[in-house]
C-alpha cells in the first residue's frame, strides 16, 4: 500500500512539473509570413501581449518602457534577438518561456526593413 502511494506521489509530481518549449517545436511549424511587418500589424501586439505587463508604467522592468512606437525605437541598438535569451539564464524574456521563432523572425524581419511605423 505505501509503494502504492509513494508512486502516485512521484507521477503526481512529475506531470505537474513545468519545461519550457517552443510552440513551433511541439506543434510543428506554421508559415511564417516575414514579408510586410509592421508595427501596427505585427510588433505591437505582440509586445502588448508579451511585453507591456512588466515594460511600462512609470518603473518600467529593466527601466525600458516598450509600451510605445518611440520608446521601441529607442532600444533598437542591439540584435532583438537578444530579447529572447538562452534557458537556464535567469532573466530569459518573457518569464513565461521563449519567444516563438515566428516572433524571432518578424522583428528581425522589422528591424531589417527600418522598423516601419506602419
Amino acid at each position: 500500500m505505501n509503494a502504492l502511494r509513494i508512486l502516485a506521489l512521484i507521477l503526481t509530481l512529475s506531470l505537474g512539473s513545468c519545461y519550457y518549449d517552443h510552440a513551433d517545436e511541439l506543434y510543428g511549424s506554421t508559415p511564417c509570413d516575414v514579408s510586410s511587418v509592421t508595427w501596427t500589424v505585427d510588433i505591437q501586439p505582440m509586445l502588448q501581449a508579451q511585453c507591456v505587463s512588466c515594460h511600462s508604467g512609470a518603473s518600467p522592468s529593466g527601466g525600458k518602457d516598450l509600451s510605445t512606437y518611440a520608446n521601441v525605437k529607442l532600444y533598437l541598438g542591439g540584435a532583438v534577438s537578444r530579447m529572447n535569451k538562452p534557458l537556464g539564464d535567469p532573466l530569459i524574456m518573457p518569464p513565461s518561456g521563449p519567444l516563438a521563432t515566428c516572433i524571432l523572425n518578424k522583428l528581425d524581419a522589422w528591424v531589417a526593413a527600418g522598423a516601419l511605423e506602419n
